[in-house]
């Protein structure tokens, strides 16, 4: 009996070893698998960088390629209207430059035109005209201050530098032949409207308004045979059209006024100075 029950013991402790050395290799087996399947994890998110770097670089150097290209194409296709442009804002800087100098040598052309145009008499507008009042200028010892009638609503303010020359009682109430469109001037804070044309010698130490006839009516425009276009609306100094017209008047050896060689004129006859083998002025 007892020794039943120590083979029944044996047996059942044999069985029970059997059964854990069962479990611990079970679990031996659980806990490996549990193991392997958590380096494979591991591996595969160590190895999904590595995948995605390759990958990103084959993408990006596949990607990149086309790109280069596209923007080389791009850069070239922009780079070459750009090398247009820059011949045509060349040309263009060329026609520009070669319009401005045909522009410049018109102007300059045009310029020396009219400085070469001849300067007539007929440009200028000389009246007759008759002094009603004169006086000393409050600001120049050699001026006259003039009040004339040249046929107009009131008589034309005008300054004379004869004091040297014409005593005041000899020019009250003269009859004298104006410029009436010359550009009015200042002479010592005064305004002057006109130029009283006076007969002057070679030296200047003579010099003299010059006289219309008798019986002219004041306001009368003088004439020249050959010259009778209408006279300029004003005189432009700048064109110095009276120092290219001055060399030609002069008066003749009885002082008759002349431009050159004709004399002027008036509907009762020829202008008079009293200085002959002069100039006008």
């Amino acid at each position: 009996m007892w020794v039943l029950s120590t083979v029944l013991c044996l047996t059942v402790m044999q069985l029970c070893c059997h059964l854990l050395q069962d479990a611990v290799i079970i679990f031996a087996l659980l806990v490996a698998t549990r193991l392997q399947g958590n380096n494979k994890k591991d591996k595969g998110v160590a190895a999904a960088p590595q995948q995605a770097v390759p990958s990103t670089s084959d993408n990006s150097n596949s990607s990149s390629a086309p790109a280069a290209a596209a923007a080389a194409a791009n850069g070239g296709a922009a780079a070459s209207p750009a090398g247009k442009q820059g011949k045509e804002g060349k040309q263009d800087t060329g026609k520009h430059k070669e319009a401005r100098d045909k522009g410049g040598a018109a102007t300059a052309g045009s310029k020396a035109g009219k400085e070469a145009e001849e300067a007539r008499i007929d440009m200028l507008d000389i009246r007759v005209g008759q002094i009603v009042s004169v006086q000393q200028h409050p600001n120049a010892n050699a001026l006259y201050l003039e009040e004339i009638d040249v046929g107009e609503e009131k008589p034309r303010q005008v300054i004379s530098g004869l004091v040297k020359f014409v005593p005041k009682d000899k020019m009250e109430n003269r009859r004298v032949v104006v410029c009436c469109n010359l550009k009015p001037a200042k002479m010592r804070d005064i305004m002057s409207y006109g130029m009283v044309l006076c007969s002057s010698s070679d030296s200047h130490d003579q010099v003299d308004p010059i006289t219309p006839p008798d019986g002219v009516p004041v306001g009368e425009r003088i004439t020249f045979e050959g010259y009778s276009n209408a006279p300029l609306d004003e005189v432009n100094p700048k064109k110095k059209i009276l120092e290219r017209l001055f060399p030609d008047l002069k008066t003749t050896a009885d002082g008759t006024p002349t431009y050159k060689g004709i004399p002027f004129m008036t509907s009762n006859g020829v202008i008079t100075s009293t200085i002959p083998n002069g100039n006008v002025a």
